[in-house]
């Protein structure tokens, strides 16, 4: 029987690409078993800003801000940020909620512990 590892399984630090966006939506999911999570997202080609959120789920089918005050995070410059999350879920994903101008491009990746 063939058994896939979770990411964040292991005693090491994993990391995994959520996905590159370019228009208001959502990346695919990742599982993890990861507590300690931290998103590192690149922005190019920014027009004024561009609102984003992290999101997790229990079971893959209904998602939450992982945003403890329920907030969402604008970016209006190029280059990359990270953020670190104490979270323990079993899915994340990455949103764009809006962009205001320009035709951005928005990469994300995850890390677990």
């Amino acid at each position: 029987m063939h058994m896939t590892i979770p990411f964040g399984y292991s005693a090491d630090f994993d990391i995994a690409t959520l996905g590159t966006l370019t228009a208001v939506g959502v990346t695919d999911a990742q599982v993890t078993t990861g507590a300690q999570l931290t998103f590192q997202v690149t922005l190019a080609d920014v027009g004024t800003e561009v609102e984003i959120r992290f999101e997790g789920s229990l079971d893959g089918t209904s998602y939450f801000n992982l945003d403890s005050a329920n907030a969402n995070t604008i970016l209006d410059a190029n280059g990359t940020t990270g953020y670190f999350l104490m979270a323990p879920v079993r899915y994340v994903r990455f949103r764009v909620v809006s962009i205001t101008g320009g035709t951005p491009t928005l990469s994300c990746k995850v890390g677990a512990v």
